[in-house]
């Protein structure tokens, strides 16, 4: 049974947990009876089932416990005494972003070098006794998790760069969205132009399309006129008939 459990709390996308089957409902309406009457009641067993419904308590300590992980509540990089490893590089003694970057660079090559120094003795140590050489391995293993802990550090710095770049990329795409835009707009108005410019070359001049345009308003507006009286008329038998202008 506990194995089984090891497994549901471990697994990357574990099923409901079962007490979601409590959340009915009738188990709703009696917490928000029971939370209106009197805060700090408690519970009868057979509303025992009630506390599944109440979030939990903000956790307390340095860690917590999320999909069978314990996570630190404020992210920190361990250090390698707390692990148990031989720390085989210096702290700079200025802490100043630039000093320490150059300082970090110059303790990476001195530690690349050393690894390569230290591959070639464990091929020396493997020609003349190859009994010995798991000490050459594990300090191999050192240089390797030393040089792993310093590019770690830059974690944070390269963090900050990739946003940067891709707040950039956004940038970049949303200005060729928006040029795209409004190439769009002037290539439909340019259509639009054309069009208008067809329609006066089939029909006539400007000014006759205007002189059209204005006569055909103003019959417009005598027809209006005219239905308006002939609906306000008190005679059943009166009837108007337009011939036009």
């Amino acid at each position: 049974m506990s194995q089984q459990e090891d497994s549901l709390i471990s697994a990357l996308y574990p099923p409901p947990p079962p007490f979601v089957k409590f959340f009915t409902d009738e188990n709703i309406e009696k917490l928000e009876n029971s939370k209106k009457g009197n805060d700090t009641v408690e519970l009868e067993d057979e509303d025992k089932v009630l506390e599944f419904l109440t979030p939990p308590t903000q956790p307390e300590g340095d860690t917590y416990r999320s999909f069978g992980n314990i996570w630190q509540f404020n992210d920190k990089m361990p250090k390698l005494e707390e692990m148990g490893i031989e720390k085989l590089y210096k702290d700079p003694d200025d802490k100043s972003s630039s000093n320490d970057s150059k300082f970090k660079i110059q303790e990476l090559r001195t530690l690349l070098k050393s690894l390569l120094l230290n591959f070639l003795e464990v091929i020396g140590v493997m020609s003349s006794a190859p009994d010995q050489f798991h000490i050459k391995i594990d300090q191999i293993r050192t240089i390797l998790i030393n040089i792993h802990h310093l590019l770690n550090e830059y974690r944070p710095h390269q963090s900050r760069e990739s946003l940067i770049l891709l707040m950039e990329k956004q940038i970049d795409t949303k200005r060729n969205e928006i040029e795209e835009i409004e190439n769009t707009c002037k290539n439909v108005e340019e259509k639009i132009k054309h069009l208008i410019q067809s329609h006066v070359d089939r029909t006539g001049e400007p000014d006759q399309v205007q002189d059209i345009e204005t006569q055909t308003a103003a019959d417009d507006m005598l027809e209006l006129k005219i239905d308006k009286d002939f609906k306000n008329s008190s005679s059943p038998s009166y009837t108007v008939k337009f011939e036009g202008l």
